[in-house]
């Protein structure tokens, strides 16, 4: 099981909850390293098996996978993308709007 280094984004009106909503991602095996409360971020290392299930948790905005590189540092990867039916209509009804 390869762990790579992770930061979930708490959206933000569950910032409120963001401790909350770290005991439910590390019961679901993300290893909490760090809270950014500013910003409403936890940084951590999960599993890619993993990601899906800590994107479902309630008030996660998104996650961002690093993957390191020996010799030329880190190299961030495009944010986790996991479509639900509530995200197609959010992107249906804000074409609509024009926006």
């Amino acid at each position: 099981m390869t762990r790579i280094h992770v930061a979930i984004a708490v959206v933000g009106d569950a910032r409120g909850r963001l401790y909350e909503v770290a005991t439910i991602c590390r019961r679901l095996g993300f290893g909490h390293t760090s809270t950014n409360t500013d910003v409403g971020v936890l940084k951590g290392l999960a599993a890619l098996e993993d990601l899906p299930a800590l994107r479902a948790v309630p008030g996660v905005l998104g996650i961002e996978m690093e993957e390191s590189r020996s010799s030329r540092g880190s190299r961030r990867l495009p944010p986790v993308r996991i479509r639900t039916p509530g995200a197609r209509r959010l992107r249906r009804a804000a074409g609509r709007t024009g926006q």
